[in-house]
């Protein structure tokens, strides 16, 4: 099979048997809309064929096949390891759809970045993976992509030191037991049950797979009529490649088509948005709107207005994608927004059942969701995104009192927020669950890193945005957290009343009242705790006592732990001894 010129060489049959195979990848759908998936995939085959695996480090693929310079460093910019994830679930949604019947299966194990290519009967060639005969992919016990290379094994140890919950992943049992036990009836039964489980451990077994049941939002990125001309023909694909990168993140929320050039995208989608650019002298303007597939309404139009072709550098197409992928795809953007009044599909309408739980924060809303959320696992328990909300529902983080120190709702919210990892290693929402788990499990640095992988992985979404900042206020760290807070919310226009919550407490932490003044306004029409609290903390500073003790005792109504134990529910939220201390004293409720 492998030829005298270099050890692990295949011969050039399978060669061209491999590359044919790697043709039919990069022109699927998934990876025709994805140029940085298909260098790196590219990149990392050629290099395997060739005999050259052991070349694959992060370093060699971050500036060989992604572009980045020669000073990159893979302990400071994590794009090697996202996009490897990324790059595996790609490909487990290409074998379940297009490749179904491809003769030969390309993976790319965790612990490392060679290639594995297993051969069907067919072709008479031996599974094997290309790697020198030295090579040993070890998988890891932590999620996947949070592994670093070989020569980085020392960090990853310290790593795994500082947090050892993660290790559990790698112990367990398989999926079903997992999905059997979450749902298993509450009761004192079940309470009984739990204490025999090693409860973490449970998410270990869980496998990715492709979700073939509950569908998301679909939504095709279609240039209908492409520009005779061919440097605007290229401008607009250049733009719509960035598109789709930037949309696909929100992978939780939105599942990307991306057309050929010519094409409307088909029925088979949910959305379409469809681009076109107009040339003057010297100027172009782009011309882009959203048309629900359905009933084919126009949702939303916008025009970039005229610019001079000398200023569209590539770092301001790309910033210019990015803030459109923002204002369409995020949980409170112009497709979910308009797919909320008619979700197109059970799985849906749940997830964005679940996002609405942020905003209003009543028990009601929580049942609801938690209902349905339990209901899709059932139906198919590699559904991630019901794992990562059900983590978050667990804890009661959106408003529905838990005392957190219940262990079982604990170690619940743990397996979880672990199975969304493992099931989406690639997946931004698993790590923003992970990270309010760990924050009410009291492992603060381990949540902020966790909220700093999510940040990685999509770093277009506000509502990751603003938890992480919320995390850091809640510490006292307001200088970390206020940037991240202002940034979500000048981006996200129908969103919660907690971004402007936690940034009016940032500026009231640090002593400027009077420039919350902005945000502390949103909170008067918004009934939920935190916007209690903050009117409450806002008429305190300005001597107001009467509408102090109002919004106190409203919420005190609203939140009956807050009532009984205002110091311990403001710790059970997240906050730090030292801002509870003040902001009760504040109040006028220490003691």
């Amino acid at each position: 099979m492998t030829d005298g010129d270099a050890p692990g060489r295949l011969d050039e049959r399978a060669a061209a048997i491999i590359r044919a195979a790697l043709g039919r990848i990069l022109s699927s759908d998934g990876f025709r809309a994805a140029p940085q998936l298909s260098s790196f995939l590219s990149f990392i085959v050629e290099r395997a064929v060739a005999g050259r695996a052991s070349e694959l480090k992060g370093y060699t693929i971050a500036v060989e096949a992604l572009g980045r310079s020669a000073d990159f460093n893979p302990q400071i910019d994590p794009i090697v390891r996202v996009e490897a994830g990324r790059l595996r679930r790609a490909l487990a949604q290409y074998y379940a759809t297009e490749g179904l019947a491809d003769p030969v299966q390309l993976s790319m194990p965790v612990g490392g970045y060679a290639p594995v290519f297993v051969f069907s009967d067919a072709v008479g060639c031996l599974t094997r993976p290309l790697a020198t005969a030295d090579d040993k992919l070890e998988i890891p016990a932590v999620p996947a992509e949070l592994e670093v290379e070989p020569d980085t094994a020392a960090a990853d140890a310290a790593a795994a030191r500082r947090w050892p919950v993660v290790a559990l992943v790698a112990l367990g049992v398989a999926l079903v037991c997992l999905v059997g036990w979450y749902l298993w009836p509450t009761g004192a039964s079940r309470e009984g049950a739990s204490r025999k489980l090693a409860v973490p451990e449970l998410a270990g077994q869980v496998q990715p797979v492709v979700m073939r049941g509950p569908q998301l939002l679909r939504v095709a990125i279609a240039i209908p009529s492409p520009p005779a001309d061919p440097k605007l023909a290229d401008l607009l694909r250049r733009f719509s490649n960035l598109l789709v990168d930037a949309m696909a993140r929100f992978d939780d929320i939105v599942t990307i088509k991306a057309p050929p050039p010519g094409s409307t995208g088909g029925e088979d989608v949910d959305y379409a948005f469809e681009m076109t650019v107009q040339a003057a002298d010297s100027e172009v303007e782009g011309l882009g709107r959203l048309r629900s597939v359905r009933d084919g309404r126009i949702v939303w139009t916008a025009s970039t207005g005229r610019s001079p072709v000398a200023e569209l550098t590539e770092i301001e197409l790309a910033e210019r994608a990015r803030r459109l992928a923002t204002r369409l795809t995020e949980p409170f953007g112009i497709i979910p927004a308009d797919a909320r009044q008619v979700p197109p599909s059970p799985a849906a309408r749940c997830i964005l059942r679940a996002f609405d739980l942020r905003r209003t924060m009543l028990a009601e809303d929580d049942l609801a969701a938690r209902a349905c959320l339990e209901q899709l696992v059932e139906q198919d328990p590699g559904f991630y995104p019901a794992w990562a909300h059900l983590a978050v529902l667990e804890l009661g983080e959106n408003g529905v009192e838990t005392d957190i120190r219940d262990k079982l709702k604990l170690d619940r919210s743990l397996t979880a927020a672990l199975a969304a990892i493992r099931l989406a290693p690639s997946g931004a929402r698993a790590y923003q669950a992970m990270m309010k788990v760990l924050l009410l499990r009291g492992s603060v640095e381990e949540a902020i890193q966790m909220g700093r992988e999510a940040l990685a992985r999509n770093p277009y979404d506000p509502d990751i945005m603003a938890d992480l900042g919320a995390l850091f206020v809640r510490r006292g760290r307001v200088v970390e957290g206020l940037p991240l807070l202002e940034r979500a919310i000048s981006l996200s226009v129908g969103r919660p009343a907690r971004y402007d919550f936690y940034a009016f407490l940032g500026l009231y932490l640090t002593g400027s009242v009077r420039a919350g003044d902005t945000y502390a306004s949103t909170l008067v029409a918004d009934q939920t705790p935190l916007s209690l609290l903050g009117r409450a903390l806002l008429a305190a500073a300005e001597g107001d006592q009467q509408k102090r003790s109002a919004a106190v005792l409203e919420l005190k109504e609203r939140a009956p732990l807050f009532s009984a134990d205002p110091h311990g529910y403001l710790l059970r939220k997240g906050f730090s001894e030292d801002v509870a201390v003040r902001l009760l004293n504040a109040l006028g409720m220490a003691g």
